[in-house]
């Protein structure tokens, strides 16, 4: 499912390679509070890309942590290697299909195994997802508290479930809109707005990402309780960007 692109958007990946291209995405690699950088990579990844999708799978999920959610909640992570900066007037819009499919997910549990589309900026700890399990489509919007983050305000995070129907493997077509002149992010699903939010610190670019999380409380559920065997399959097609002024690396 998708829907019509803006005449001046522009395709920043339509999947064609044999492997994923290391010209527009990396493994996404994260400075813990001890120092060390961590790679979000699952040993159990499987991937796929060409005919314009890139297919990701991991089954089990294998990347667990009892301590730090760096290395437990993100198992394979990738972000765009470009940072696309916003315009001063009007949007910056991304777009893409996704479909997810989850394995032994906890019913109706967001945390458990889920897909994602990312849109983030590890400057501010700013974060816009839509994520996807076998029966729900949620919304998120996140600070997240990074080292070396100086911008005032405390970290949060909302998940809001959208009114969208789904069900395991199908395919809808996502968009993240943000403006810089209000700071306001809004969600789209198939083309309908489906959540809008305002965030508390102003933020000049983002990178796109595609992951596959599982997220349980380190605190509320135990190694038994979070890695129990689930895992999930993901499939992204038609990365387009909009509204972009310039991009950096």
């Amino acid at each position: 499912m998708s829907a019509t692109p803006s005449p001046t958007a522009w395709t920043y990946d339509d999947f064609t390679t044999p492997a994923l291209d290391p010209d527009r995405w990396e493994i996404l690699r994260v400075s813990g509070n001890d120092g060390v950088r961590h790679a979000y990579q699952d040993r159990n990844a499987r991937l796929h890309c060409g005919d314009g999708a890139f297919e990701m799978s991991i089954v089990p999920f294998s990347r667990f942590h009892d301590t730090s959610p760096i290395q437990n909640n993100a198992k394979q992570m990738y972000r765009s290697t470009q940072r696309f900066l916003a315009p001063a007037e009007g949007e910056l819009r991304f777009e893409v299909n996704m479909a997810v499919r989850t394995y032994g997910q906890v019913p109706y549990d967001l945390l458990d195994a889920f897909g994602t589309v990312n849109v983030f900026d590890l400057e501010t700890g700013v974060v816009f997802n839509v994520a996807a399990t076998n029966d729900s489509v949620y919304a998120v919007v996140e600070r997240l508290a990074l080292p070396g983050i100086d911008e005032p305000g405390e970290p949060y995070v909302h998940r809001v479930v959208l009114d969208v129907p789904t069900e395991p493997g199908r395919e809808h077509h996502y968009a993240i809109a943000y403006r810089a002149e209000t700071s306001e992010a809004a969600w789209y699903v198939d083309g309908k707005r489906a959540y809008w939010a305002r965030i508390p610190v102003p933020v000049s670019g983002f990178h796109a990402g595609m992951a596959l999380f599982s997220a349980r409380d380190l605190t509320r559920y135990t190694r038994a309780e979070r890695e129990h065997g689930q895992g999930a399959t993901a499939r992204w097609s038609g990365w387009t960007i909009d509204g972009c002024v310039s991009t950096v690396r």
